[in-house]
């Protein structure tokens, strides 16, 4: 185990590659199909993300924290991703049937596949956390109560703590960052699925996620 590096002031700019190549390479250790180190003002924000929360109504808003209207405004999201220099963008590459089959949700296919994403940006958001980027926060994919507390209320609403703290991300799209151009623009194979989608019609699904750093 690496020695937990002691907080600095400034971060050298080669060392601070050298850390994110190692993320990188973490993150495809625990699981991900790829992933990759962007600038940050290369993620993309877009109002439209969080108008597609409500028109046609997701089934996760207001539901929990990390949903919105809770998240903030998009704009909040801007001000915040300018405040980074780099963000780790990843992937995690599954078959079809796990996205769209209709009971990938309901019998908890899909679902399992969400928390090894959540796994995966943890280990990444805590090994940067460790090497001194204090501030680094990582973003999934999906509502978190769905995947963590379906059925349940969330206790974060009530002001009781998260049930789940420390694995419950906000999704990407949830705080407005647009997932489909961000993967388009690093050359990643992403596809739209819907409810309606048929799973032949795709080679894969993907989750994909992000870890803000420095």
């Amino acid at each position: 185990m690496e020695t937990i590096r002691k907080i600095s002031l400034e971060h050298d700019p080669g060392i601070l590659r050298q850390d994110l190549d190692k993320y990188i390479e973490l993150a495809i250790g625990k699981g991900a199909t790829a992933a990759l180190a962007v600038s940050a003002d290369r993620i993309p924000i877009d109002e439209r993300v969080r108008m597609k929360c409500r028109h046609p109504l997701c089934f996760g808003y207001g539901n929990s924290m990390n949903c919105p209207p809770h998240t903030g405004s998009v704009e909040d999201t801007r001000e915040l991703v300018k405040l980074f220099k780099y963000g780790i963008a990843l992937k995690m590459d599954v078959k079809s049937d796990r996205v769209v089959n209709p009971g990938a949700i309901e019998e908890e296919i899909g679902i399992k596949d969400l928390r090894k994403l959540c796994e995966i940006i943890s280990a990444v958001e805590s090994a940067a956390f460790h090497d001194g980027y204090y501030f680094a926060a990582g973003f999934a994919s999906a509502s978190c109560n769905l995947v963590w507390c379906k059925g349940l209320e969330c206790q974060a609403l009530l002001q009781k703590g998260c049930r789940m703290h420390g694995r419950a991300y906000a999704s990407m799209e949830a705080v407005g960052i647009d997932v489909f151009r961000l993967a388009a623009t690093i050359g990643w194979d992403v596809y739209p699925i819907g409810s309606q989608t048929p799973e032949d019609m795709i080679p894969h699904g993907s989750r994909c996620g992000l870890v803000l750093i420095e």
